[in-house]
C-alpha cells in the first residue's frame, strides 16, 4: 500500500505546489478559450447574408449565431467537431464557443483581460453569457464599464451592473422584467434516477436498490401555499394507511405528491381530464444478469426495483398494463425496404438508449435509425446496419466527414474529418485520439 505522506513533504512545498498547479490549471483554462475564439474566426462570416444561402440548405453547412448581435455566425460542421475535441456534448460546445465570440467581437474590453492573464475563464464566460441577448449598444456600454473591474466582481455586482445598462438604455422593457422576473423564475424539474444504496443481498438488496424521482421547483406563492395545505392534508391521512403507519413525515409527504398524481390521472380532478397511467412491459430473452434476484430494471427511469414494487404500481386502480412484443436484443431483424420496422426501432432503443455520437445525450426514441453502411451502397436494413442518431449528428455523418464502424452492439468506433477518434459505448464516450500535432501558442 502506497504511504500517504512523502517524508521529503513540507507544509510549505506543498501549498506552493498548489498554488503553481492552480496557476496553470488557470491559465489552461484561458487558452481553451483563446483556442476557441481562434477556431471560430476560420470558419465564420460576418454578415446573415453571407451565409444565406447555406441557411436554406437543410443538409449542408448551416451558419450559426452563437453570440450576440453583430458577431460573426459560425459554421455548424466546425462546432460539432470542436465540442468532441473539447469533450462536451454539441450543445454544450456550442455555448462554450458562443462566449468565446461573445468576447472576442462584442466585449473587447473583457477580452483584453483574458489576453493578459488577469480574469478568470470561467468569469469572462458568466458575463458573456449576460450580454449576450442584449443590443450591440449596451453590451458595448457594459464592456466598458465593467472590464477594468471584472477579476474583482462577484455574481452580484455582475447581475447590478446589467440591470443598470438595461434601466438606462432600455427604462420601459427594464420595468416590464422587474415586473415579471417572478414568472420568469418559476420551473419544476422532474428526473428519475437509480439508486445504489446497497446494504445486504436478497431480498434486503431488492428493497434498497430503487429507482426514485427527484423534484426541483419555483413555484408562485400562492401556487406553493396551495401545494403545501394540500401535501399536508394527504400526508396526515396516510397514516391511516397500513403501507405508511410507521413512515415518516418526509416519507408521507413524498407520497402525497404521488396521490396528486394519481388523482389527476384517474380523472378524479373535478372538470378536469386525466391521463391514464400506462405500464409498458418489456420482456428480455437474455435476463441472466438479474436472474434470481427478484429485481427487474425500468427502461424509462435507468432503474431497478423489486418485482413486488412493479407489482403495486401496476395493479394501481387506473392503470393500464400494455404488454410489448417480446424483442430479443441480440436478435438480428431484417427488413426488406429502406424504412426501419417498428420492432427494429424498439430493439435499437432499447440497446443504445443515446444517440450513438460521441457525447451526446439525445434520448434514442427521439433519433433518426441510420443506416451504418448507407441503402443505397447496398447497406441492408438490418439490425447490425442500424444505428440512432440524432438529426443534427445525422446530417454531420451524411454530409461533413464523420465516419464511424460498429464494434459489438452499442458500441461504436467514430473519426472526425480531421482524424479525432472516439469510442462510443452504453457507458459514455471515451478519447482514443493520438496527438495530431504540436500545440498552438495562445500567449498572443
Amino acid at each position: 500500500m502506497e504511504a500517504l505522506l512523502d517524508p521529503d513533504d513540507t507544509t510549505s512545498d506543498l501549498l506552493a505546489a498548489v498554488r503553481t498547479s492552480r496557476a496553470v490549471a488557470e491559465q489552461a483554462d484561458r487558452d481553451v478559450l483563446i483556442a476557441a475564439a481562434r477556431f471560430a474566426a476560420l470558419h465564420s462570416v460576418d454578415s446573415p447574408q453571407k451565409s444565406a444561402r447555406l441557411d436554406g440548405d437543410v443538409f449542408g453547412d448551416r451558419m450559426l449565431p452563437l453570440a450576440g448581435p453583430g458577431a460573426p455566425l459560425v459554421s455548424e460542421a466546425a462546432a460539432v467537431e470542436f465540442s468532441a475535441v473539447l469533450g462536451r456534448s454539441t450543445h454544450a460546445g456550442k455555448k462554450f464557443l458562443g462566449d468565446a465570440v461573445e468576447l472576442r467581437y462584442r466585449l473587447k474590453h473583457v477580452w483584453a483581460r483574458i489576453l493578459d492573464g488577469s480574469l478568470l475563464a470561467w468569469r469572462a464566460r458568466r458575463i458573456a453569457d449576460l450580454t449576450r441577448p442584449l443590443d450591440r449598444e449596451v453590451a458595448t456600454w457594459v464592456d466598458k464599464q465593467i472590464g477594468p473591474y471584472a477579476h474583482t466582481m462577484g455574481p452580484v455586482q455582475l447581475e447590478r451592473a446589467f440591470t443598470q445598462a438595461a434601466a438606462l438604455f432600455e427604462p420601459d422593457v427594464a420595468a416590464a422584467a422587474a415586473e415579471s422576473e417572478a414568472v420568469e423564475h418559476r420551473s419544476v424539474t422532474i428526473t428519475t434516477h437509480e439508486t445504489t444504496p446497497f446494504v445486504g443481498t436478497g431480498a434486503e438488496q431488492g428493497q434498497a436498490v430503487l429507482a426514485l424521482g427527484y423534484l426541483d421547483g419555483v413555484l408562485d406563492a400562492a401556487d406553493a401555499l396551495d401545494l403545501e395545505q394540500a401535501v399536508a392534508s394527504i400526508a396526515r391521512g396516510l397514516l391511516d394507511e397500513d403501507d405508511y403507519a410507521h413512515a415518516s413525515l418526509d416519507v408521507r409527504r413524498a407520497a402525497a405528491l404521488g396521490v396528486l398524481g394519481r388523482a389527476y390521472n384517474s380523472g378524479s380532478f373535478d372538470g378536469v381530464p386525466g391521463v391514464t397511467r400506462v405500464v409498458e412491459l418489456v420482456i428480455h430473452t437474455d435476463t441472466r444478469d438479474l436472474a434470481g434476484t427478484g429485481l427487474v430494471r425500468l427502461t424509462n427511469t435507468c432503474g431497478l426495483v423489486t418485482i413486488e414494487r412493479l407489482e403495486q404500481w401496476a395493479t394501481t386502480p387506473g392503470t393500464i398494463v400494455k404488454p410489448v412484443i417480446v424483442v430479443d436484443l441480440a436478435d438480428t431483424i431484417e427488413a426488406a425496404g429502406y424504412v426501419p420496422t417498428a420492432r427494429q426501432r424498439r430493439q435499437a432503443e432499447l440497446i443504445h438508449e443515446k444517440c450513438s455520437f460521441p457525447y451526446c445525450q439525445a434520448r434514442a426514441e427521439r433519433c433518426d435509425l441510420d443506416h451504418r453502411v448507407p441503402y443505397a451502397a447496398g447497406g441492408e436494413t438490418s439490425s447490425h446496419n442500424l444505428t440512432p442518431l440524432c438529426r443534427q449528428h445525422h446530417r454531420m455523418k451524411t454530409h461533413h466527414g464523420w465516419r464511424y464502424h460498429r464494434i459489438r452492439a452499442g458500441t461504436y468506433r467514430w473519426r472526425s474529418p480531421h482524424g479525432y477518434e472516439y469510442v462510443v459505448t452504453p457507458a459514455g464516450t471515451i478519447d482514443i485520439s493520438e496527438d495530431l500535432g504540436p500545440p498552438l501558442t495562445l500567449a498572443a
